[in-house]
């Protein structure tokens, strides 16, 4: 019988234990491509909990997407069983925050019942905020257009920034601060909270309220952070604030901290993400342990050798790190030259029809990978040609659909009333005949009494008696009482949510209208609500039972200021008695993590067995025996179209070579590079040729021979 360490560490490589079995303390582990920290991050988490005696209530695991997170805690829950894992906190950096801010709603300015807006409901906002302020939807300044995207985006980099309306700089957009300060006091006036707000509005809460500040710390004793390269300045502020380490009450001691990324990976430098956090790190959390993973259990010799000879190229390095692999395939990395876009396409179909046909590949092992979203059209094109299945990564999330869109925003309306965004969305869905005057005249109500549209939706129909508006108020009333009512099983809920869906109309309306669809059956509207209803009954409500979303349950009466170490039992912040959870707890969780669902985590066709196309961006953290990188070539990698715009030329060609390595890093066997000597524009056509990143691969693995296709 293995002991439990000797279980855990079991197939690790040394470098692996090292970081898996150090002793509790900082530890920066930088983890090339295809290196197992997954399993890194796994096994720590388990050997933190069963060799060293960490509850696992005390830890808090943050990844970058939900499904990351699902797997740690799959994974974890195959190593030591569920109930030891049973309370871990293994969230994205949203989704924590959520939990941080509805458990301290009064704290934070909150209610427990606020609505996380996506930014389609953020976009909407922006628009009506800008026609209060008489500003054009499109305004031109120096001859560049801006719209309420614009607006919108540079919102949300000024509170990436941890920066609030009053905190005025210059701005080349008009009357900016003015949308800023009216966006946020429409959000704050209706309990809505957008993605940036989640995190800074946590920091603030953390910084400015020290009981709060108190029971964070005591709540964490290991934090591990992966993918850090992707982190933000401000989510990195949120890591010093909520691991201790910002030092804003001396004396105490901060959780230890584990972060695992790789700076040669960071490729979102354009959303935010600072891989100069890797170094603060260092020198902010000092002492660090630093570990380096190289041993590489993905790619061949060929496809490692080109991606290091093509990363030593960048400047800035964390610590030099050269990936290494035991697998003995000699096969050579494929550089293809086509003589325009059109017939570069046309060669990786027909590439891909042979690998198939002649080699039997699987086609879901294959992909193609891209710069820009526009390159897929012919690619599209001559796969058709050629008869071959394929799937795009980056189309709509289910999420964004309209009839998902607005069944949510009647369950997101009957938990908070005060959602003016859900209540223009549908109080006409489906059709009551409530007009535009009729709405005009609700939203002028509400401007000049500063209450909700539902409320001024009630003075109104008072008034005027308006049946249409009376009705959609009471179901709209009636549903909001039944959300306090406790459940007795999930069935209840399922019941509850029928009863909206049909009550509400748009049970009938949605039926109607995929009839009416030309019979698509991929798209079924009405089957997607019920896909939406058994997502939610069927959904792990862990943080109800066990993991500890209500801190409150456990917070004194006289105030979570009268924690201390000393008093804080196993069952802090556990919440472990469900009973008492009403249908409003279990919808508020799935709202928000439906909300929180971040664009990577998107779906794909129903054809399973089909070729993957996506962009470069997209194909982080996945891999494939097959990888076609099309458009290896000038102007597209790198990509001049922004370089103009980047006031530092340097860090714009490190960022592109980073992405180029992320994209060859994703296969295992077969790389091919293709590139095009012609590109075709709306202006005409102009010579690229080969990428000058061509030049910085491994010569001596490359060839254009493709006569392995024809067996």
């Amino acid at each position: 019988m293995k002991n439990s360490e000797q279980r855990i560490i079991d197939g690790l490589n040394e470098e692996q234990k090292d970081a898996v079995t150090a002793p509790r303390q900082n530890i920066l582990v930088l983890a090339g491509a295809g290196t197992g920290k997954t399993r890194v991050l796994v096994s720590r988490i388990a050997y933190l909990i069963e060799h060293c005696g960490v509850d696992s209530n005390r830890i808090l695991a943050v990844t970058f997407t939900n499904k990351a997170a699902r797997e740690m805690r799959e994974r974890l829950i195959g190593i030591l069983g569920e109930y030891s894992v049973r309370r871990l906190w293994a969230y994205t950096f949203h989704t924590a925050s959520s939990h941080i801010l509805r458990n301290f709603a009064d704290e934070a300015g909150l209610t427990r019942n606020f609505t996380i807006i996506d930014t389609a409901d953020q976009l909407a906002l922006v628009k009506r905020v800008m026609q209060d302020l008489n500003l054009p939807s499109d305004i031109c300044v120096n001859g560049i257009r801006y719209n309420a995207r614009n607006y919108l985006q540079e919102i949300m980099d000024e509170k990436s920034r941890g920066h609030r309306p009053g905190m005025e700089e210059n701005c080349i957009l008009p009357c900016f601060y003015d949308v800023y300060a009216l966006y946020q006091a429409r959000c704050d006036k209706s309990d809505q909270v957008d993605f940036e707000e989640l995190i800074l509005r946590t920091c603030e809460l953390i910084e400015n309220k020290p009981q709060v500040r108190k029971y964070i710390r005591l709540k964490f004793q290991e934090i591990l952070v992966d993918e850090f390269q992707d982190t933000s300045s401000l989510q990195y502020r949120w890591l010093k604030l909520v691991s201790g380490a910002e030092n804003l009450d001396p004396g105490r001691y901060p959780a230890n901290v584990l972060i695992v990324g790789d700076d040669d990976q960071s490729i979102y430098g354009w959303r935010g993400a600072a891989v100069e956090n890797m170094f603060y790190f260092q020198k902010e959390f000092a002492p660090v342990k630093l570990v380096k993973l190289v041993q590489n259990y993905r790619s061949t010799k060929a496809i490692l050798s080109n991606a290091n000879s093509l990363i030593k190229n960048n400047c800035k390095h964390v610590a030099e790190k050269t990936l290494v692999t035991s697998n003995t395939d000699a096969t050579t990395v494929k550089l293809m030259s086509s003589y325009d876009s059109s017939e570069e396409a046309e060669d990786i179909a027909r590439t891909i029809r042979k690998l198939i046909d002649n080699l039997k590949r699987d086609p879901s092992d294959i992909a193609v990978l891209y710069r820009t979203n526009a390159q897929s059209r012919m690619i599209e094109k001559a796969l058709v040609e050629q008869g071959i299945d394929y799937n795009i990564y980056g189309g709509a999330r289910f999420f964004d659909r309209e009839e998902i869109k607005n069944a949510l925003a009647y369950l997101r309306l009957i938990v908070n009333p005060e959602d003016n965004i859900s209540f223009s969305r549908i109080v006409n869905v489906p059709s009551r005949k409530i007009g535009k005057v009729t709405l005009g005249k609700i939203e002028a109500l509400r401007h000049e009494f500063g209450i909700s549209m539902f409320k001024a939706a009630e003075m109104y129909a008072q008034k005027n008696k308006s049946r249409a508006l009376q009705n959609f108020i009471e179901l709209i009333r009636g549903f909001s009482a039944k959300v306090a009512e406790i459940p007795k099983d999930m069935n209840d809920i399922v019941c509850f949510l029928e009863h909206v869906i049909e009550d509400s109309g748009l049970g009938a309306y949605y039926r109607e209208k995929s009839a009416m669809e030309d019979g698509d059956s991929s798209n079924d509207r009405f089957e997607n609500i019920e896909e939406l209803i058994s997502d939610i009954s069927g959904r792990d409500y862990d943080e109800l039972s066990e993991q500890g979303a209500d801190f409150a349950d456990d917070v004194p009466e006289k105030g979570i200021g009268d924690l201390n170490p000393e008093n804080t039992g196993d069952n802090m912040m556990s919440g472990d008695n469900n009973s008492e959870h009403t249908i409003n707890d279990f919808l508020q969780i799935y709202l928000s993590s439906a909300a929180l669902m971040p664009s990577s985590e998107l779906l794909k066709s129903e054809e399973s067995s089909a070729v993957n196309l996506m962009t470069i961006h997209c194909s982080k953290g996945l891999e494939f025996g097959t990888v076609f990188i099309a458009g290896f070539e000038k102007g597209l990698l790198p990509l001049e179209r922004y370089s103009s715009m980047k006031t530092d030329q340097n860090a714009h060609i490190e960022e592109e070579r980073r992405l180029a390595y992320v994209a060859i890093t994703r296969a295992r066997e077969l790389l091919f590079l293709s590139c095009a000597e012609m590109h075709s524009s709306y202006d005409g056509q102009y010579r690229t040729g080969p990428s000058r990143f061509t030049y910085e691969l491994d010569m001596d693995t490359i060839d254009t021979d493709m006569d392995f296709l024809d067996v």
